[in-house]
């Protein structure tokens, strides 16, 4: 009896504790048998509870863990190459995110050549400032520019007010730029008529019977290229020239022009091989020689210049961001339109009739460097951002890298590759590439050259931004081509990794495109008030500012 009882008691005794958990007999218990053992009333309950939600949180924890490592791993697998980031990995990593979502050459071995620079790789991501403005913070930044046009708009409404005694908006302005507008539609269904079906039919034909008389074919071929593309070049632009379209309405027509000869360049460029390596003794009776129609089409519309046959697509569409990027474009129309008529009307509209001397030089370059830095991101933002991501949408095109974080350069070399993806990216494939492969081989002293094919890229994007600009203002005045091809290359050799490059470089922009509207308002407003000194192609070439004071003053 004595053992029973004792060997009872021992049953009963009250369990020690060992870091935090029961112990019985040398054995762990879970709360719950500590439950057991309680006879208290609703005690049972809250710790089963307790005890259950501790389980939660370390799976949780543990669950969390393994999928952290395991995107850790896969990043590091694929060195964050084109890695669609969802928007709970931007807490983990922001620097995942950013290098996921503007990665655009591929560095993995299978994707180029052994001894070629890399290519081009489309993968599905969204636009880095469509992720952006999903934070808060960013979107209150988007507010802010937002604010400043309601400002900008009630400005105007209360001047007109003053000056008219009523509510008469004057948007006279954007209906005179954008004036012509049949005869911009007429030229270009003509010029996208002649991309779409000529060059195509004539592609069709060449890489379907080369392979019959290859010397013939590729004299005659290449011959009638480049009688095509010349025609291209001029036959536009001689009717613009004609027509003497407006500023807006030109720049539609010349935009268009060089952004159709870019598509019909990288659509022959890239299918050229498919026809050169073919045979005519080949066992492949079904090799495609020259793309679908379709693709082909698809392509003339598609917000990039690098042809492939095929692209990362969307399964749907979203009218609704198409609706909200489209009127984006529009609200930064009006912004800009109030910036000029505010900023840039009032200042420079008498240039010629009064007295201008360096002072006011500099008080105008200085007074242009706000509403300049405003225009500057209302473009980039109405073309690169809401423009390209609304036919994007339309065409589930998934690849959506039009820009990369270039606000947050810390040199010009990468501002430059950042700001404009799709021109850079057609630079660097169809120029860059093939100027390096050119280098090559000519021999080892050509290779060694390395700053040559930025020379050439350079040169070639600086010739066309001002062609663009002279025949839109009708006239030439070469200041953003010696400011771009100029110390846009001298900046390119200071290359540094500080953060306060980044100030440096936000300076030069803003007092770059302070003197960019400055200097052409003069211009444009020195035409219309001052007589010109000189006739026919010299008055075109020779700035008319220089000489409007001593036309004003005889």
């Amino acid at each position: 009896m004595a053992e029973e009882g004792r060997e009872d008691v021992d049953n009963h005794s009250p369990p020690t504790r060992r870091n935090g958990h029961a112990v019985m007999n040398g054995h762990v218990t879970s709360p719950v048998s500590d439950v057991k053992e309680m006879n208290s009333t609703g005690e049972d309950l809250v710790l089963h509870n307790i005890y259950i939600r501790e389980k939660l949180k370390d799976l949780q924890c543990t669950i969390e863990s393994d999928v952290s490592n395991l995107i850790e791993k896969r990043l590091v697998g694929f060195k964050e190459a084109n890695l669609p980031v969802a928007g709970c990995f931007v807490r983990s990593s922001s620097t995942s995110f950013t290098s996921a979502l503007t990665r655009s050459h591929s560095s993995s071995k299978e994707a180029h050549k052994p001894g070629q620079l890399p290519r081009r790789m489309f993968v599905a991501r969204p636009s880095l400032l469509k992720e952006l403005l999903n934070v808060s913070h960013m979107e209150s930044i988007y507010n802010i520019f937002v604010a400043i046009l309601v400002l900008l708009f009630f400005n105007k409404v209360l001047e007109e007010i003053i000056q008219t005694g009523s509510l008469n908006l004057d948007l006279s302005l954007i209906v005179w730029a954008f004036g012509s507008l049949d005869r911009v539609i007429v030229i270009w269904v003509c010029m996208f008529t002649s991309t779409a079906i000529f060059v195509y039919l004539s592609f069709h034909h060449w890489a379907h019977n080369r392979h019959n008389m290859p010397g013939a074919y590729d004299a005659c071929g290449g011959l009638l290229y480049g009688i095509y593309l010349v025609l291209f070049m001029y036959l536009p632009l001689s009717s613009l020239l004609y027509h003497n379209l407006p500023p807006a309405s030109a720049l539609i027509i010349l935009c268009e022009q060089v952004r159709m000869f870019m598509k019909t360049w990288a659509f022959v460029r890239s299918n050229l091989s498919r026809a050169i390596r073919y045979k005519k003794d080949d066992d492949e009776p079904t090799k495609i020689l020259c793309p679908d129609f379709s693709h082909y089409l698809y392509f003339l519309f598609a917000p990039t210049l690098i042809y492939r046959d095929e692209y990362p697509r969307n399964e749907s569409i979203n009218w609704r961001n198409v609706i909200n990027d489209l009127g984006q474009v529009i609200g930064c129309l009006f912004y800009t339109h109030f910036l000029f008529v505010r900023f840039c009307v009032p200042v420079f509209q008498k240039f010629g009739q009064e007295s201008f001397n360096g002072t006011n030089l500099m008080v105008a370059v200085f007074s242009c460097m706000f509403p300049g830095s405003l225009v500057l991101l209302c473009g980039f933002f109405a073309i690169l951002h809401a423009w390209l991501n609304a036919f994007a949408e339309m065409l589930r095109f998934a690849d959506r890298m039009f820009y990369k974080d270039w606000w947050n350069s810390t040199s010009y070399a990468r501002f430059y590759r950042t700001w404009n993806c799709v021109v850079h990216d057609w630079l660097y494939e169809y120029v860059y590439r093939d100027v390096v492969a050119w280098q090559r081989r000519q021999g080892k002293n050509c290779a060694q050259l390395r700053c040559f094919p930025m020379l050439v890229v350079f040169f070639i994007s600086s010739v066309v931004h001002e062609y663009i600009l002279a025949f839109a203002f009708k006239f030439f005045y070469p200041v953003l081509l010696i400011m771009f091809g100029g110390f846009g290359v001298a900046f390119m050799f200071v290359n540094s990794k500080a953060r306060q490059f980044n100030i440096f470089l936000w300076v030069t922009l803003i007092f770059g495109t302070g003197i960019l509207m400055c200097l052409y308002s003069m211009e444009w407003y020195a035409r219309i008030n001052c007589k010109p000194v000189y006739e026919g192609t010299v008055d075109y070439l020779l700035p008319r500012s220089f000489f409007c004071k001593f036309a004003a003053e005889s």
